[in-house]
């Protein structure tokens, strides 16, 4: 029986050294009980059982308290650190770590424990309010036969004694001999008609009707200035200074979900580096942005095209010219045979084209007052 012992015996201390021989991970089942968290390094827990260490637990390597890494690990938790994560101190001319939480002011977490003390409170920069888009009827026109017919002893060239052919006011571009010349008429001694210029079509269109669509929807959270739905921040502090870490230059730093941890700086500055997340708070936000309503500017582009006629009789009905003359147009002159009767006259009207106008109004106006900016970086985005 004696030798079955001293086998065993030596067996369970081969097996105990081999266990302490090895450096990765040695939980398993035949530690369960023990003190050793599953996937624990020998070198962080050389003690799973009392009885392995006789004389007490020797000192842990600061890799096995600083976060679980060498050096430690940003966001986790150590054995100095137990209800926050171990974080870089603040950069030269920077302030803190903070607690910073960051979304919509109806839904402000209260400060992580540990963190109680708000070192400050502000609004980013609010968006420009959503305005309407503005759009113009089709401006109400109609267009006018020409009114000005004057017959010219001269050539097109210039120069000469004036004659008016006008047709009556209010013609409606039916036959008329209103004014008419006979043939061989004479002014100062030569034919009175040689040649004829007519004003264009008048082209008459109303100020067009403006219209405001509805603005385009924007999340809640993006609603400009302040109320509930406004965007908002808080930074949250320990009254007492915060704890070193075991890895050189990290502290301790209270954390809860929602919460990153972040430096801060008067002004609006560039983020040191491992600080990358920039946020921009201000202590004072004074929107006042409304939007301007919507208009129209003067109708454009629209054009009248008419078509006339000179004849020979009053009756109209040996035509000597018809030609085609546009609102847009500069008055037309035409060279006529020098001396021929004008006595009837004909137009009509043959096109319409209406105009456009341009919008305008729908956009923000008004000031957006900001003061008090300090700059948050931060090591994560906040959630």
């Amino acid at each position: 029986m004696l030798p079955r012992i001293l086998v065993g015996a030596a067996l369970l201390t081969t097996a105990f050294a081999l266990s302490f021989a090895v450096p990765a991970c040695w939980y398993s089942e035949g530690n369960a009980g023990g003190d050793c968290p599953p996937d624990t390094t020998r070198e962080c827990c050389p003690c799973p059982i009392p009885e392995a260490c006789p004389d007490g637990s020797p000192p842990l390597p600061a890799h096995c308290t600083d976060g679980g890494t060498d050096g430690g690990a940003d966001g986790e938790q150590s054995a100095l650190c137990p209800s926050g994560a171990c974080v870089p101190s603040s950069p030269e001319g920077w302030e803190g770590p903070v607690d910073l939480w960051s979304g919509i002011a109806f839904e402000v977490p209260p400060c992580p424990d540990g963190a109680s003390t708000i070192v400050f409170e502000g609004q980013p920069e609010p968006e420009p309010p959503p305005c309407a888009s503005c759009s113009c009827d089709t401006p109400v026109g109609s267009c006018k036969l020409p009114e000005t017919w004057i017959v010219s002893a001269a050539s097109c060239l210039g120069g000469g004694v004036k004659t008016n052919f006008d047709p009556p006011p209010g013609w409606d571009g039916s036959c008329t001999a209103n004014t008419s010349i006979q043939s061989g008429k004479l002014c100062g001694g030569v034919p009175c008609v040689q040649s004829i210029t007519i004003s264009p079509p008048m082209l008459e269109e109303q100020s067009c009707q403006p219209h405001g669509g509805e603005p385009p929807p924007e999340p809640a959270k993006l609603t400009a200035g302040a109320g509930p739905f406004a965007q908002f921040g808080v930074a949250c502090s320990s009254a007492e200074p915060l704890t070193a870490c075991a890895a050189q230059g990290e502290v301790c730093l209270a954390s809860s979900p929602g919460f990153a941890a972040c430096v801060h700086r008067a002004g609006d500055e560039q983020c040191p580096e491992g600080w990358p997340v920039k946020h921009v708070l201000y202590g004072h936000v004074d929107d006042q942005r409304t939007c301007s309503e919507c208009a129209c500017e003067a109708p454009t582009g629209g054009e009248c095209t008419a078509k006339i006629h000179v004849y020979k009789e009053a009756a109209c009905v040996t035509e000597w010219a018809s030609w085609t003359i546009l609102s847009t147009q500069s008055p037309s002159c035409l060279d006529l045979t020098p001396g021929v009767a004008l006595a009837g006259k004909a137009a009509e009207l043959l096109a319409h084209k209406p105009g456009t106008c341009a919008p305008s109004g729908g956009e923000p106006i008004g000031d957006l007052l900001l003061a008090d900016a300090k700059t948050f970086c931060c090591r994560q985005p906040v959630t």
